[in-house]
């Protein structure tokens, strides 16, 4: 079955957009079996406002959950220590997922390392899930280390990593500029292709979805 972690080289480059995307092209694969649209922990959003899997679920047509919030804007452990809340645990988060019968795109926030607690990261869900990478590479300076070490982590957890998607995500990068990071990372990992800067979310989800044809 389809089991996705979205994670990416930093924050705000696209991961939402790319998990409406994959979540679009898992539910126009299978009508029997739609997927699941997961924020594994949203930060920096008070309650009742909609999240990143409000509007993943929207631009894809699939059901979504929220599985933990908090109102800082900051990686998960500072924004629990903030309000005082309990801490978010990796056993918990995989244990909710495994309630899941259904093809699963799950987000993270930010980076593969951005901390849970005081002792676990996004990647030990996926470790505990059974979860494959998708790596969402921004383009802009600094990409090329991030996504590398990323894949670094990933090996090293042995977390399975499906493919990247690079994306353009507030205005188109230069022509050289993507080639170069596809240069450097063609090889080491499957490149799904470019997501370039859209103005109109609905119509890039409906592009991205496109680009992972090869998983289907």
């Amino acid at each position: 079955m389809h089991r996705y972690l979205v994670t990416g080289t930093d924050t705000d480059i696209g991961k939402t957009r790319v998990t409406a995307a994959l979540a679009l092209a898992l539910r126009d694969a299978s009508a029997s079996k739609p997927p699941t649209v997961v924020k594994l922990v949203q930060t920096g959003l008070a309650p009742g406002v909609p999240g990143d899997a409000a509007r993943a679920g929207k631009l894809s047509g699939a059901r979504y959950l929220e599985f933990a919030r908090f109102t800082k804007a900051a990686d998960p452990f500072s924004a629990a220590l903030a309000q005082e809340a309990p801490e978010v645990r990796a056993r918990e988060l995989a244990d909710a997922l495994a309630s899941i019968d259904a093809p699963l795109v799950a987000e993270g926030a930010g980076g593969i390392m951005v901390p849970l607690n005081a002792r676990e990261h996004f990647g030990h869900v996926a470790v505990l899930a059974k979860l494959s990478a998708i790596i969402v590479v921004g383009l802009r300076l600094g990409c090329i280390n991030h996504a590398l070490l990323t894949l670094m982590l990933c090996r090293q957890l042995k977390i399975p990593v499906a493919g990247a998607i690079l994306v353009d995500r507030f205005a188109p990068s230069s022509p050289d500029y993507r080639e170069d990071v596809l240069r450097t990372l063609q090889g080491k990992l499957e490149i799904f292709g470019i997501l370039p800067f859209a103005t109109d979310e609905a119509a890039s989800v409906r592009a991205g979805a496109k680009l992972f044809s090869s998983l289907l």
